[in-house]
């Protein structure tokens, strides 16, 4: 019946594009202007050839994007996330592939802050005593500690 459906209407079942977080006009602007800065720096900065292995062989880096370190605080859920399948939708070709924003339903979660980020990967990962929020003290503490 479902198949028969699909064909004479022109349905088919879509997933949402899932969104990591909901930007304000705000912090998209400041992301672009953080972004076009780093841009202008890494121009000036300028590139320079690396030996990686004993076969002579090479990569091209950036020399500020080595020095670039990056954090961020995030939640980290105990539980089971909605699987994609299970959030499958019908949808008919002349209408917009619906947006999932990542929302979690686990009640039980614990902070991750800060994570920190360099261009080879994971640095530091400090996880929050239950009760204690994130703030300047907090990642002061995180790096100085």
């Amino acid at each position: 019946m479902i198949l028969e459906l699909s064909m004479i209407n022109g349905y088919r079942k879509v997933s949402a594009r899932w969104n990591p977080k909901m930007l304000s006009y705000e912090h998209k602007r400041q992301r672009v202007k953080i972004s076009q800065i780093l841009l202008h720096r890494c121009q000036q900065e300028g590139d320079e050839t690396v030996d990686v292995g004993p076969g002579g062989d090479h990569r091209i880096r950036n020399k500020l994007l080595e020095h670039l370190i990056t954090g961020d605080e995030t939640w980290l859920h105990l539980g089971t996330p909605e699987t994609k399948r299970d959030s499958m939708t019908w949808k008919h070709p002349s209408f917009p592939i619906a947006k999932k924003f990542k929302v979690l339903q686990s009640a039980t979660k614990v902070m991750a802050t800060p994570e920190f980020w360099d261009s080879r990967g994971m640095i530091l990962l400090d996880i929050l005593p239950k009760g204690e929020s994130v703030n300047a003290d907090r990642y002061c503490e995180t790096l100085t500690g």
